[in-house]
């Protein structure tokens, strides 16, 4: 009996001294410094000396928790002995018998179980870290390694297409004829119509579950688990209340644009010009890519997805392209409120300028998805008559005159598109998502979307912008008010 208590002292100072060393954020923060350098050395955005910089970084920083390491083993090990030896020094346990106690392995298998049960424990009790990593930049050094990988080039991501196309074979659904985009300004409510949009059976949308091998969908997802794979529901980056899991649909789209216009992202994006930018190949690519997305939900569980969604916040920037490319395909611009929206887009710049701060694999998140609305990533999207320079992005007037230049480009396009406006899905979003569905000649009688906007007006925002813009976007959203919408 006294053999089993100093044993379990010894193994509770083995612990004790793993947790006061810090020995799990030192092993930690090797892993994070191995994957900062292998994305140094894989980042294209890098010049040479940059890349070198970080890599030296890298190294040093490996030195020094690897010297760490060595000193919690050394003071773990420590506490270990001290009860094994003072027992023995006592005469109250040989320490030859508490060391044969402790390599029998019913005793290591006893011991381990019960460490884990108590680990989870305490997990629960702390709160347990659910999978709002993607969002919040805390992925799993593993996820880091294979997002890298996956984005390492855009080489491995159409070799991915490829293979999976080896693989699982071509997709037998043509669903690349009447595509529907969905599309406005960040923070104009896309995300909630997407949302909504995929309440319905018959519309595909990029998930969560895809990331990081967009273009091979559904072979990740064999690979990566299938079904049982998930994560928890938890709110997402912008802090606005919206829940995510795998199962959610997100604007992935962008990656294929950058993949083959990589001319076109620059200190801001330009705009795409049919009679300038027109790239079959590309254009074939994505088409294949839509029939994709349909091809793969289907086979996880919605054999009745016809028609592909995307929500794509650049494509403001491509409605002629759009359509073009694809005439029989719907384009939605959702419009919001200027001044609530303006102010939206300022208070998620500022949050993301944080976020971008505090970790780095966000901003790398984020760039690798082609999300440059906000933060250190910034990138207008840029509209004729839009000067970067003219105001600064720390302020109202920015984002307004963004909101201005946005919509007037929308303006000279309106009879190719659709309008729905953000007050309508808030005041009636029953009656306002069925002429939707009607208008994109998809089902809608039996689902209910209330529960997916908000239930109250938007918020009319005057202070902190200049009297001139705010009198230029009351014009303009009159205008689009005044233009026959969904």
């Amino acid at each position: 009996m006294l053999q089993i208590l100093i044993s379990l002292f010894a193994v509770a100072g083995f612990g004790l001294g793993i947790w006061a060393t810090g020995l799990l954020g030192t092993s930690q923060r090797a892993l994070k410094d191995t994957m900062a350098g292998v994305s140094a050395m894989v980042d294209s955005d890098l010049d040479d000396d940059a890349k070198e910089i970080a890599v030296r970084r890298a190294g040093l920083g490996l030195i020094v928790s690897a010297f760490r390491i060595f000193l919690s083993f050394a003071v773990a090990l420590t506490a270990a002995a001290l009860p094994i030896f003072a027992g023995d020094l006592l005469g109250i346990a040989s320490r030859n018998d508490v060391f044969a106690l402790m390599l029998r392995l019913d005793y290591i298998v006893i011991v381990s179980v019960v460490a884990i049960l108590i680990g989870e424990i305490i997990r629960r009790r702390k709160g347990r870290k659910t999978s709002d990593e993607a969002a919040q930049g805390q992925y799993s050094i593993g996820d880091q390694s294979v997002h890298i990988i996956a984005f390492s080039s855009p080489a491995v991501l159409k070799g991915a297409s490829w293979i999976e196309d080896r693989v699982i074979g071509s997709p037998t659904v043509s669903a690349s004829d009447r595509p529907i985009f969905v599309t406005s300004l960040a923070r104009g409510g896309t995300t909630a119509f997407l949302n909504a949009m995929h309440e319905l059976p018959q519309v595909a949308t990029h998930l969560y579950r895809d990331m990081p091998f967009l273009t091979a969908p559904t072979l990740w997802n064999r690979l990566a688990g299938g079904a049982k794979r998930a994560v928890d529901r938890h709110e997402r980056a912008h802090g606005d209340g919206l829940e995510i899991d795998l199962d959610t649909p997100e604007a992935f789209e962008e990656i294929i644009w950058k993949m083959y216009w990589p001319q076109k992202y620059h200190s801001g994006i330009d705009l795409w010009r049919p009679e300038h930018d027109r790239m079959p190949k590309a254009e074939n690519f994505l088409r294949h890519h839509i029939d994709k997305v349909v091809q793969a939900r289907r086979s996880q569980g919605r054999p009745e997805a016809q028609r592909y969604c995307s929500k794509n916040n650049a494509n403001i920037g491509r409605i002629p392209f759009l359509r073009a490319s694809f005439p029989e395909g719907k384009i939605i611009i959702v419009v919001r409120q200027p001044t609530s929206h303006a102010a939206s887009l300022l208070r998620q710049h500022k949050n993301f300028l944080k976020l971008h701060a505090e970790d780095a694999f966000v901003q790398r998140y984020m760039r690798d998805i082609g999300h440059f609305e906000f933060g250190r990533l910034h990138k207008p999207i840029l509209f004729p008559g839009f000067v970067p320079d003219m105001y600064d992005a720390m302020s109202g007037d920015y984002w307004l005159n963004y909101w201005i230049k946005a919509f007037e480009h929308v303006l000279q396009f309106k009879t190719i598109c659709s309008l729905v406006f953000q007050d309508d899905l808030r005041a009636s979003p029953q009656d306002t998502m069925r002429r939707i569905c009607e208008g994109v000649d998809i089902d809608s009688k039996a689902e209910k979307f209330s529960g997916f906007f908000h239930d109250h007006p938007d918020r009319i925002v005057s202070e902190g912008f200049s009297p001139e813009l705010l009198r230029d976007a009351e014009q303009i959203y009159a205008e689009l008010k005044s233009t026959t919408a969904i």
